[in-house]
């Protein structure tokens, strides 16, 4: 069996990892693939660089933690498509990664390896083009037709969400969800 923690465990869980990072971490958005875990070398180039807030995470409730305040780069430090994200406290040791991705959205191009979630789950360009008017990929296949695009199924869920993921030198970039959730419920 595995194991199963209360709601009381997994919230202190959860506020032990906010209190690792401690007041001000970085956030940095970069392309490609994350690294096999945090304590790996970094990958992919660094597209942005965000300061996150002093108080960075909402207090746990329910074994998850949102963000709080305003997590922005008013100027990205690249061009490129954003594919994961990593979280650096004090000593820029990584606390924290995962992948990152935008809402799906009718009728637009989308570049190779740009990321977008779709009813619940992640999907990656496998080959770029247009998506369809409605509807998006769906499903957890490794070839999903969306109009001119072809997608493959990346994950259940979604870690970070950016406004755009492919971004341009010098354009505003903006988180508009996230969510740390505490395992063993």
């Amino acid at each position: 069996m595995a194991f199963q923690f209360s709601i009381r465990a997994r919230n202190a869980a959860l506020d032990a990892i906010e209190a690792t990072g401690g007041a001000s971490p970085t956030l940095e958005i970069r392309s490609g693939s994350p690294p096999a875990n945090c304590a790996a070398a970094d990958t992919g180039t660094v597209l942005a660089t965000l300061a996150l807030p002093a108080d960075w995470l909402a207090a746990a409730a329910n074994g998850a933690k949102t963000l709080l305040g305003t997590w922005q780069d008013l100027s990205a430090d690249a061009a490129g498509v954003a594919g994961h994200f990593r979280i650096k406290g004090s000593g820029a040791v990584c606390d924290v990664q995962g992948l990152v991705s935008a809402p799906w959205a009718g009728s637009r191009a989308y570049v190779l390896g740009e990321q977008a979630h779709n009813g619940g789950n992640l999907y990656r360009v496998t080959t770029p083009g247009t998506s369809a008017a409605s509807g998006g990929p769906s499903g957890t296949g490794a070839s999903i037709t969306d109009g001119g695009v072809t997608w493959t199924f990346v994950q259940a869920g979604t870690d970070m969400t950016l406004d755009n993921t492919n971004l341009a030198l010098g354009q505003q970039v903006s988180v508009t969800a996230f969510t740390l959730n505490a395992g063993g419920a």
